[in-house]
């Protein structure tokens, strides 16, 4: 096979140095390019979104509310857990007699639920009692802001909301509202327990499925509020790598823990919901490689026009003694410049895409939104106002989708489409390669 005849010939199929020529075949060629490289972007915007997705909600969900690891009093039976000032102690002392140095801090906290009520309403929610450094530390700032107000918790009659909450209930900052728990009698009998607070702050994690009905009040007082056979009471524990093996911590929580409490990690806290993650993540990209799949059907289709369109020339160059290695490696080339040429197209497109999708989608919604209001002035349907349309609804996604490129990512799915490209030639190639100079040439 002579390599540089078959590279000589692809390039004049692609146009390159064959003059002024007509071909449907290159048409058809670069038509199945600019395919594979429309294909590409909402292949990559597509992956970038899902690991964004992934990866900010798992953050929120492991540094915001269950931690790496998790001391849980889960049977209510030591006696440490219905002490303050005790677990905070106990806590603190896990970070200072950690023997692995992987601890980086260690907070307590008691979390039950409530119904908060407010001016215009009232509604439940989940009350978290923690030690105040928890909000300052940085691995919890970084993912947590202030709608209104501060993130203090200085006084013990200070509180602080969930954007969510607070619309439902009327709160603004400054406010006063009460919140109604419950204790249990010495005869076992539960009974409301009304409680006021003021409202110091109002919180966001960018995650409203997560923080939209969150409650929190300082640890001594909160944890007085509400009772612990209605609460659970744990300590969690945050490590250097909370993807890291953490069997080492485990352990060693697992020796030092009091009696009753048991050591959970995040992923077992949150199996289920991670699973989902992946699953769903895995569907996306399977459907966003089906129309990488047909885009690269194209190919096979180009090259088999490019094969009949080229037969005489093929038996011109059998006749002079060109071997059929050489031919059919010549149209599979041909294939393999096409996908390259959509990968060269696809893959800075998708890239550009991906690190504006923030922006991307808040140019749909604002489009969406004026051609939802034009149609409610021509078209009248009794409302107030039309309803503002999300691309994705802030109750269940991220309100910023975290924007992490892979390198790894963006070579696997050239190679994966270059490979494909390659795939879909080799058959129409190899019919190619085998004509018969002699037939071919009686009919021209």
């Amino acid at each position: 096979m002579r390599l540089s005849l078959s590279i000589t010939l692809s390039l004049r199929f692609l146009g390159f140095g064959a003059g002024s020529s007509e071909s449907n075949a290159r048409r058809s060629l670069y038509g199945a390019m600019a395919g594979i490289g429309l294909s590409l972007v909402p292949l990559i915007v597509v992956l970038v979104v899902a690991n964004g997705m992934i990866e900010g909600i798992s953050a929120r969900i492991i540094e915001l509310s269950t931690s790496h690891l998790r001391l849980t009093d889960y049977a209510a039976i030591s006696p440490i857990a219905d002490n303050p000032a005790s677990l905070q102690r106990f806590a603190e002392s896990l970070v200072a007699n950690d023997g692995t140095g992987q601890i980086t801090g260690a907070w307590a906290e008691r979390n039950g639920t409530g119904i908060v009520i407010g001016p215009k309403g009232r509604s439940g929610g989940t009350v978290r009692a923690i030690q105040p450094d928890f909000i300052a530390d940085p691995a919890v700032a970084g993912l947590f802001r202030a709608v209104g107000g501060d993130l203090s918790l200085a006084g013990p009659r200070d509180a602080l909301l969930g954007e969510k909450l607070a619309e439902e209930t009327g709160l603004g900052v400054g406010d006063r509202f009460r919140l109604l728990t419950l204790s249990l009698r010495p005869d076992g009998t539960k009974i409301p327990r009304f409680t006021s607070w003021t409202v110091t702050g109002i919180v966001s994690s960018g995650y409203r499925e997560l923080d939209a009905l969150w409650v929190f009040l300082p640890y001594e007082t909160g944890f007085a509020a509400m009772s612990r056979e209605s609460s659970s009471t744990f300590i969690s524990v945050r490590t250097r790598d909370a993807f890291g093996k953490l069997d080492a911590v485990r352990y060693g929580l697992m020796r030092s823990a009091p009696e009753g409490f048991n050591v959970l990690s995040w992923d077992e806290l949150n199996r289920g919901q991670f699973q989902t993650f992946n699953t769903t993540r895995t569907l996306l990209l399977f459907i966003m490689f089906l129309i990488v799949l047909v885009a690269t059907v194209n190919v096979s289709s180009a090259v088999v026009m490019l094969v009949m369109e080229r037969r005489r020339d093929t038996a011109i160059l059998k006749s002079t003694g060109t071997d059929a290695a050489t031919i059919s490696f010549a149209f599979v080339l041909a294939g393999f410049m096409t996908g390259l040429g959509g990968v060269l197209v696809g893959i800075p497109l998708g890239t550009l895409a991906a690190l504006h999708v923030n922006g991307l989608f808040s140019a749909m919604e604002w489009g969406l939104n004026l051609a939802n209001r034009l149609w409610y002035i021509l078209f009248p349907s009794g409302l107030a106002s039309p309803p503002n349309i999300h691309v994705l609804d802030p109750e269940y996604y991220l309100q910023v989708i975290p924007v992490t490129l892979s390198l790894r990512d963006l070579v696997l799915i050239a190679c994966g489409t270059l490979l494909l490209s390659v795939i879909v030639s080799l058959v129409p190639a190899a019919k190619g390669a085998g004509e018969k100079p002699i037939e071919t040439m009686r009919k021209f």
